[in-house]
């Protein structure tokens, strides 16, 4: 099995398990999976390194996204704590 073979299957069954987990315990919001996905590709993405050079290049287009994703929610979660506002619902969602 190749390395990005073995981490598209690590990854799927790291997210089925979060997935599984989470929602046996009662969590609904959606920034949580989120976080938890992000954290755990980039966990994934860190042990299975080096990859090819082509490989690396799409990995690294799809990780910037993912911390752009991140680092939106924990804006968000910081502005709710400090200032009470839910973000989300004044943009719309």
């Amino acid at each position: 099995m190749e390395v990005v073979e073995r981490l598209i299957l690590l990854l799927s069954i790291f997210f089925t398990s979060t997935i599984v987990i989470f929602s046996s315990l009662g969590e609904h919001r959606l920034d949580v999976y989120l976080s938890l996905f992000i954290l755990e590709y980039f966990i994934t993405l860190s042990l299975h390194s080096p990859l090819k050079r082509r490989v690396s290049l799409y990995f690294k287009i799809i990780s910037i996204a993912l911390f752009l994703i991140f680092s939106l929610i924990v804006a968000a979660r910081v502005i709710e704590i400090l200032y009470g506002v839910w973000i989300w619902r004044l943009i719309g969602f």
